[in-house]
């Protein structure tokens, strides 16, 4: 049994109060159809939210059973309208896209129901109100008495205490009001409480109780049962509360309906995500593929064979520096390091350009490795020679091999950031062809020490001095005692090794630098899901209001709109890396491949990196859905429901 004891309730108005009930004292019993009868306006739509949960009053008490109601909380009051309210409106309020069925499952989700049990219990209830052939129709694919029919077998759904319909045929033909009507006494005669409200005096022969209203007054009530169907029922005992929340299983599939529903905007939301990812993984492989590249290029055998010696931003080291360098234990002989940018121009007057380096003499030339030479000889310390890296070879001459013996004719310029040298021109032999670099960029090739020496000593500016040393230490185990003992003379000391590493380290820098500019790029498309899942709070204020009837908890709101965003975030994940994925490969592919490159395919993707940027989407999906999913919690059912 319902009692309502003295219920007022008031609106406020700036500082004024509005009553809208006044003393209110009203009770209903299970096995009747109650009819609230009275005006547009005359409280009894308040009074029946009142009953339902889903509005409050501002003085009075509310029993239900032996139960007062006043205690209760927000979450009390979820589970007391999931369990023991079942509500069918006047606009039907099903949630547009699930079906028919789904419509009727969704509080047995909310109670923790299985799927076989809420399948055969909703088919039982589609069969009592003549449904089961629209089971699986989307209610824009239903009539009005047909929507109406699927409200009811909802709300009959838990099999809860009370049903309450609100001008349940309102929006009806004759026909199927009285269909409508003759389903609800059939609930009530079974032991339930039912309340229509309803300005309508028409139907009033199926009320067994009727109770009329005016101006926030109950001004008579009419009992018609003789039967003693009005005491209260054991149906009404207390139900064990089980704090039940919807599952993962139902929340996406709210969320891909959803999205599904909004599809063109969710693909362009997800795609404007993707961009960014597709920046940060597309930058990602390529400093993998370069840094790969670097560390192929580097021989294990001769990363601490020599040690290469000079002086913060690239000054000059004189013979005095020379000495001081030799003059060290463990050092085996150091000889003068100069870069050149350099210019090849063969006889067939072919040219080709790149930068050059001055080698150690042909003793020491174990320190550049077993695989330095590719084809002929080093270059004789005592002779003009050079050895020309095989792309550069084949781009003057045809063909690596060819190259061998042939004259050439370089103009060099010593390399500088500080300083701008004159170039200078020498006439030299092609003795060898070097082995192709990883990256083309780190092509170079070696001069003798005959012609590096030349060109110092013939320019006036730097002769006698060098811009580098390269220290040979007298053994491998040498080198970290010979590094501290020349870093101690001021100099900076540096392995090929080491030199290896720094430069990876700078391709790490620039990469993660151009990573945080597509980084920006995916931070902005958070915001859009953001924006996206705003709008779409808005959209479905109503869906969130039939949830909260029917017994949703905020988490439950909270949940679904996290859900979108997750699988917004994602789907702009899984966009953008595979994208940059294809991109790379088909990259790699027209290089190595279609441009007979093979050395140059560089996009190197990681598969935890791949997995990582996809988490990290799907992440800030849920960052950006947050704020929206919190508001759409917030709101009360009864204000959502009112939303237009």
């Amino acid at each position: 049994m319902i009692s309502l004891r003295n219920i007022k309730k008031n609106y406020e108005l700036g500082s004024q109060e509005i009553p809208v009930l006044k003393d209110i004292n009203v009770s209903l019993y299970p096995g009747q159809l109650s009819y609230l009868i009275g005006e547009s306006g005359c409280g009894k739509s308040t009074l029946l939210n009142i009953i339902g949960g889903i509005d409050t009053y501002s003085e009075g008490t509310y029993l239900f059973g032996q139960q007062n109601v006043s205690t209760f909380t927000e979450k009390d009051w979820a589970f007391f309208r999931r369990k023991r309210i079942g509500f069918v409106f006047q606009n039907f309020n099903l949630i547009s896209h699930l079906t028919a069925i789904e419509n009727i499952e969704m509080s047995m989700i909310l109670e923790g129901k299985s799927k076989s049990e809420r399948l055969k219990k909703a088919m039982e209830l589609l069969q009592l109100v003549g449904m089961s052939d629209r089971a699986h129709h989307l209610p824009n694919q239903l009539s009005g008495g047909q929507k109406q029919r699927i409200s009811i077998a909802r709300a009959l759904a838990n099999d809860p205490d009370v049903i309450l319909a609100d001008e349940p045929t309102g929006a009806l033909d004759s026909e199927n009001s009285i269909q409508v009507m003759e389903i609800l006494r059939d609930i009530a005669h079974q032991g339930k409480i039912v309340l229509v409200v309803t300005h309508s005096q028409e139907l009033t022969n199926y009320a067994d109780r009727i109770i009329k209203m005016r101006d926030g007054e109950v001004i008579n009530q009419m009992d018609y049962t003789n039967e003693q169907l009005i005491k209260p029922s054991s149906h009404m005992t207390e139900k064990k509360r089980k704090r039940n929340k919807i599952n993962w299983n139902m929340t996406m599939k709210l969320a891909v309906r959803n999205i599904r529903n909004k599809k063109w905007r969710s693909i362009l939301t997800a795609a404007g995500a993707s961009i960014g990812v597709f920046g940060i993984v597309l930058m990602g492989a390529l400093g993998n593929g370069v840094n790969e590249k670097i560390s192929s290029s580097v021989d294990t055998e001769t990363a601490n064979a020599s040690i290469g010696v000079g002086k913060d931003e690239a000054e000059l080291l004189s013979k005095k520096d020379l000495h001081t360098l030799q003059a060290l234990k463990d050092v085996e002989e150091v000889y003068p390091y100069n870069p050149f940018q350099a210019s090849i121009k063969a006889g067939n007057n072919k040219k080709t350009s790149g930068t050059a380096e001055s080698l150690v003499p042909e003793a020491h030339k174990h320190i550049y490795g077993k695989q330095y030479l590719k084809d002929g000889s080093y270059p004789d310390s005592k002779k003009s020679e050079i050895v020309l890296p095989a792309r550069m070879a084949a781009e003057i001459f045809g063909s690596s091999k060819s190259a061998i013996g042939k004259k050439v004719t370089i103009t060099a310029q010593l390399m500088s950031l500080d300083d701008l040298y004159p170039t200078q021109q020498v006439e030299a032999t092609v003795s060898g062809i070097l082995k192709n670099e990883s990256i083309p960029l780190l092509d170079t090739v070696g001069l003798s020490y005959n012609i590096s020496q030349k060109l110092i000593q013939d320019n006036d500016q730097i002769n006698g001095k060098s811009l580098a040393y390269t220290v040979i230490p007298t053994s491998d185990e040498k080198v970290d005692s010979l590094k501290k003992a020349i870093i101690a003379k001021g100099f900076n000391a540096q392995t090929e090794g080491e030199s290896g590493n720094e430069l990876m380290g700078y391709v790490s820098m620039a990469t993660v630098g151009l990573g945080m500019l597509s980084a920006i790029s995916l931070i902005v498309s958070s915001l859009m899901i953001g924006i996206v899942l705003y709008v779409s709070v808005v959209e479905r204020t109503r869906e969130i209001g039939i949830l909260k009837a029917i017994g949703a908890f905020r988490s439950d709101i909270r949940k679904i709109f996290v859900t979108e965003g997750v699988v917004i975030g994602l789907l702009g994940g899984l966009l953008g890396a595979g994208g940059a994925y294809v991109i790379g490969k088909a990259a790699n592919w027209i290089i190595t491949d279609l441009l007979s490159k093979p050395d140059l395919g560089i996009f190197l993707f990681n598969p935890f990196q791949l997995i990582a940027i996809i988490a990290f989407s799907a992440l800030l999906g849920i960052l950006a859905s947050f704020f929206p999913a919190y508001k759409a919690s917030k709101q009360t059912a009864l204000e959502a429901l009112r939303y237009e």
